[in-house]
């Protein structure tokens, strides 16, 4: 009996340790866009976005652990809008419409639509944003093209997008904000992750990271940054 039991609680542990979950995404971009991303730029982001949660487990237990979670484009990246129409600023009264676009795309688990600018995302926040993954039901998340975002970088340093990415699939699946200045889920702009040595998950993180869009419930209670 003993010996069953230590047996059940490994293959517990190897299955937990072996989990691993492949996500497929789905990309339209605003047609406004002046420097719009190409399918090899987009699959470069999905890889370091995946690179970056496959990292190897500290040593510190579970509260920084390498999360099997790889990101995949696929099918033809589409365009929505022309250069004429405001969808490629999304404030309030165009966050859903947003959403909704390109919506009935197939097989594919969740969808990225890349816009100029979003001043608005959800009550409770002060805008502008980077990303926007609210609310979650669309299983759709907006981001701002790289090249227009505004934060102030260093020269020759390149803007996060692959963490920014990672960090609105992580809402997607149900998980808020955290006040850390090295957590993927940081309640701060991801851009500030760069001085981070290592971009930390948690184990529960992770856990909502394998179960995919809408696993974990999210929270009503908005975190906001904190210095």
């Amino acid at each position: 009996m003993i010996m069953a039991i230590l047996s059940s609680a490994l293959l517990l542990l190897v299955d937990e340790a072996c989990a691993q979950s492949t996500y497929s995404v789905s990309i339209s971009r605003h047609a406004s866009l002046k420097e719009p991303l190409g399918a090899k730029e987009i699959r470069n982001i999905l890889k370091d976005a995946s690179t970056m949660l496959q990292k190897n487990s500290e040593s510190n237990g579970d509260a920084d652990v390498g999360c099997n979670v790889t990101f995949s484009l696929k099918g033809p990246i589409r365009t929505f809008g022309s250069a004429s129409t405001s969808t490629d600023i999304v404030d309030e009264q165009h966050r859903d419409a947003v959403h909704k676009i390109d919506s009935n795309v197939a097989g594919v688990d969740f969808h990225i639509k890349i816009v100029k600018e979003i001043p608005f995302c959800r009550p409770g926040l002060q805008g502008p944003f980077d990303g926007c993954s609210f609310p979650i039901h669309f299983r759709s998340i907006i981001v701002v093209d790289p090249s227009e975002h505004k934060d102030s970088l260093p020269t020759n340093v390149k803007y996060p997008d692959h963490l920014l990415w990672a960090h609105e699939f992580g809402h997607l699946t149900g998980l808020p904000h955290r006040h850390s200045k090295v957590a993927l889920m940081t309640s701060c702009p991801v851009v500030k992750l760069l001085s981070a040595s290592r971009v930390q998950v948690d184990k529960e993180e992770c856990n909502c990271l394998l179960g995919g869009p809408g696993f974990c419930p999210l929270p009503a209670a908005v975190l906001n940054c904190q210095p």
